[in-house]
């Protein structure tokens, strides 16, 4: 454009700055460098010169030698204060000798015709300042269209390059910001979030740029929203508590800093959030060890201040509030004093405060409640002796026992001083020794000098004094007590008691002490003899009860061998007539079987036979005699050989003549033993058979004493037919809906190991509880009504087969789980 004076205006973009457009006049007509090759030689060479020189913009044309032909003030300002004249002819390599080697191949190739133009950024050093500069540089063209040079166009961005740069280091360290950032527009919508953000929410920042404020702060809702934007509009920034919610939906609590700005005409609040939930923590535990601390002060005995070093109270606790019937929140901030009732207080605040000495301890005399007492003021300074507390213990009644001490001690002394075969202590709250009397301090190595005005601690060892001290406590808070203390080889008995004055108070302890040395020797002789007598009544109650156990065995075995006497003289008597029959039923069966066939005989030579025989065979039925006698035989045969094996089994069973230890299969045992009970496995009338599962393994022969082992068997299997008889009765009988239960007692042998085999016997009756099965060995323990059971039983079982056999006989039992027994004896 061409402005009224006819100088060609130059346009600058701060943000992106172009080539200015230049003209000059030829024949009335206007021409840029921006126009067509054809560059046209200024009508006014002195015109254009005034046009370049006064551009508000730094603007120089240079010839294709670099060397400059016009140049604007602001280039001049810009780079430098020689004048316009100096500078033109000049080489533009002499005035930016430091310029890199890329602007000048930049600068060839558009002298060459190669770039049409082109912009960079470099740093010079015009004067010995460095900055940052923007170069635009375009080719220009002479009459003929050729190339004459270039027309360099620059502008200083230092400021913007600085800032460009605080920008860059302002958002990292934004985004790497120990607190969490955020940025949101005037709806709550988050426009940025750093690092801390994202991490203390635990989502990524693509998920947090899709939220608002409202999702993450649930104290910022919607409604609350528009309110809370005005106030910070209004207020520009403040800080205050809310809370935020993670992306799991965990909630915490945060500081946060709001802030107000406006940018290009858009709002935005940025806000910073710090986690506090460390903060609110050490703040809970501080009220709470607060409140700790105030408790324990009110919990003193005594009156209790604190108070700053301008003399101002600080608090104080419930006791001196009320002993001067106020509450304790208007001690705070009062000076010291205001009270008027303690001036010798107000005293000890003063010196104290302005002494060095860090704690003290005095009497003071105050008037609370009318009345004038003395009190005990322990001082300690805090908060590097800008504060103390002050606690005073009330002392008017100690003071007036003490002396009421002092005017009995006299007394007291005449009692103690000839005190035979012992001492006299008295003592003060502190356990200080006021009187010490007796006849055995020298005993102990003590006299009255070395003990009176010393305490407790400072006269007897550590270990004494610990010992003594819970009683003189008690002695104080008004209870006697008797202890026993050993001081060298004397042994003393002490008798602790208060010393309680006419109002009824305790004032002080006195303890007697008596030496028992030769009556504790008397006593530990009489303990000794004492225990040596019950040691030997243990040891004759332990002779007795193994008498007890073997007399039972060896009643046990008299019946045993008795029952094995009378088993084996049946069995005896029985066995020679049963082998007389068995003997002659053969022959029998012989003659019979001859009759038999001589009938035949007749009948095949004499079928018609007279009358009366005819009748006679008819009568007896002789055909069915013939098919009837051979069977009654083989049924006396059988009969036969039944008793025959009763009478073995019952020979078996008692093995008299097998006494001794010797190889025996178990199984034939189990078998004369379930023989022998075979009657009671079988159905009775009211109540069901009990079935038998044997289960026998591949045994050998067992080194035992095959007599007893018989009678275990006998005793654990009649328990099992005992019990499942129980149960049927306890079910109420056949018509119990158990009634059909299949009663069974399961017996299974096998080797366990090398040397061990096991005999199993199991039922399912109704089992026992965890106690009984505890007491199932004991002798003369039993579960049966009177007259059913001894007791003895398994006692003599388990005796049998671990002492005897050096086996072991187990019970597994559960109530309505039924009994197993197993027993395990050794091979040899």
């Amino acid at each position: 454009m061409i402005n009224k004076e006819g100088i060609p205006k130059v346009h600058k973009n701060l943000t992106q700055p172009t080539i200015p457009v230049l003209a000059t006049y030829t024949n009335g007509k206007a021409l840029t460098a921006n126009q067509p090759p054809e560059m046209v030689v200024c009508e006014s060479e002195d015109k254009f010169r005034r046009f370049v020189e006064y551009i508000p913009a730094a603007v120089a044309m240079v010839d294709c030698e670099m060397r400059y032909l016009a140049l604007s003030r602001r280039w001049q300002k810009d780079y430098g204060d020689s004048s316009y004249d100096n500078v033109l002819g000049r080489s533009h390599r002499e005035l930016f000798p430091n310029l890199p080697e890329t602007w000048w191949e930049n600068a060839e190739s558009c002298l060459a015709g190669i770039l049409p133009e082109c912009e960079l950024e470099t740093f010079i050093v015009p004067n010995g300042k460095i900055e940052w500069v923007k170069w635009v540089f375009q080719p220009w063209h002479n009459k003929d269209g050729e190339i004459g040079g270039l027309i360099l166009f620059t502008e200083i961005i230092t400021e913007s390059k600085q800032l460009e740069e605080a920008l860059q280091l302002t958002q990292f360290a934004m985004d790497r910001a120990a607190d969490a950032a955020f940025w949101m527009t005037s709806n709550g919508q988050l426009c940025y979030v750093n690092e801390a953000a994202c991490s203390s929410l635990q989502y990524s920042r693509s998920e947090l740029l899709g939220l608002s404020i409202h999702d993450i702060d649930p104290e910022l809702s919607v409604e609350t929203w528009p309110k809370h934007w005005n106030l910070v509009k209004q207020k520009g920034s403040f800080t205050f508590e809310s809370r935020r919610e993670t992306k799991k939906g965990r909630s915490f609590p945060v500081e946060v800093t709001v802030n107000y700005l406006e940018f290009n005409g858009i709002e935005y609040h940025c806000a910073f959030a710090r986690d506090i939930t460390e903060r609110k923590a050490a703040q809970t535990a501080l009220l709470d060890a607060k409140g700790q601390l105030q408790a324990v002060l009110d919990a003193v005995p005594g009156l209790v201040s604190w108070v700053s070093s301008d003399l101002r109270y600080l608090g104080v606790n419930r006791h001196l509030a009320a002993a001067y019937k106020l509450p304790a929140d208007t001690f705070v901030g009062r000076k010291v004093g205001f009270l008027e009732t303690s001036p010798r207080f107000n005293d000890l605040v003063y010196e104290f405060f302005a002494s060095p000495d860090w704690a003290s301890s005095k009497e003071v005399t105050a008037t609370v409640k009318g009345d004038s007492r003395t009190y005990l003021i322990v001082a300690q300074k805090y908060h590097q002796g800008k504060a103390a507390v002050f606690v005073g213990l009330e002392i008017t009644e100690r003071q007036r026992m003490e002396s009421a001490l002092r005017r009995s001690e006299e007394k007291y002394r005449a009692l103690t001083r000839n005190f035979p075969n012992g001492a006299v202590f008295l003592f003060d709250y502190d356990f200080r020794f006021t009187l010490a009397e007796g006849t055995e301090l020298e005993k102990i190595g003590l006299s009255k000098q070395l003990i009176e005005g010393r305490t407790l601690f400072e006269v007897f060892p550590p270990e004494v004094s610990a010992q003594m001290e819970p009683q003189y406590r008690a002695a104080l808070a008004g209870k006697s007590s008797v202890a026993e203390i050993t001081l060298g080889n004397q042994v003393y008995l002490e008798h602790t008691l208060p010393l309680i004055n006419e109002d009824g108070e305790v004032f002080a302890g006195m303890t007697m002490t008596q030496n028992i040395t030769e009556r504790k020797q008397v006593l530990l002789a009489l303990q000794e003899s004492e225990e040596r007598f019950r040691q030997q009544a243990a040891e004759l109650e332990q002779t007795l009860s193994a008498l007890q156990r073997t007399q039972t065995q060896l009643i046990q075995t008299e019946k045993m061998s008795s029952l094995g006497q009378l088993v084996a003289g049946v069995a005896h008597e029985i066995n020679n007539p049963v082998n007389f029959i068995s003997g002659n039923i053969t022959h029998a069966n012989n003659y019979t079987q001859d009759l038999i066939r001589l009938v035949d005989l007749y009948d095949r030579h004499y079928p018609n036979p007279v009358e009366e025989i005819q009748a006679e065979k008819e009568e007896m039925g002789l055909n069915f005699l013939k098919k009837d006698l051979p069977k009654l035989f083989d049924s006396m045969k059988l009969g036969a050989e039944r008793i025959r094996d009763v009478v073995r089994s019952l020979r078996l069973f008692s093995r008299l003549d097998e006494a001794d230890m010797k190889p025996v299969d178990i199984h034939e045992g189990l078998d004369s033993t379930l023989l022998i009970l075979q009657n009671r496995l079988q159905a009775k009338a009211g109540r069901p058979g009990i079935s038998l599962v044997k289960e026998y393994g591949n045994l050998p022969r067992v080194d035992c004493y095959a007599g007893q082992l018989n009678q275990v068997f006998m005793h654990l299997l009649s328990n099992a037919i005992d019990a499942l008889e129980e149960g049927f009765v306890s079910n109420g009988g056949g018509n119990g809906k158990n009634s059909q239960t299949n009663h069974k007692i399961e017996i299974r042998t096998e080797v366990l190991t090398d040397d061990m085999v096991a005999i199993i016997i199991k039922d399912n009756g109704p089992g026992m509880t965890e106690e009984v099965r505890h007491c199932i060995f004991d002798p003369l323990f039993t579960t049966k009504p009177p007259g059913k059971g001894t007791g003895l039983g398994l006692s003599i079982s388990y005796h049998l087969v671990v002492e005897k056999h050096g086996g072991e006989l187990e019970c597994f039992s559960e109530p309505g789980k039924g009994t197993e027994f197993v027993i395990k004896i050794p091979l040899r």
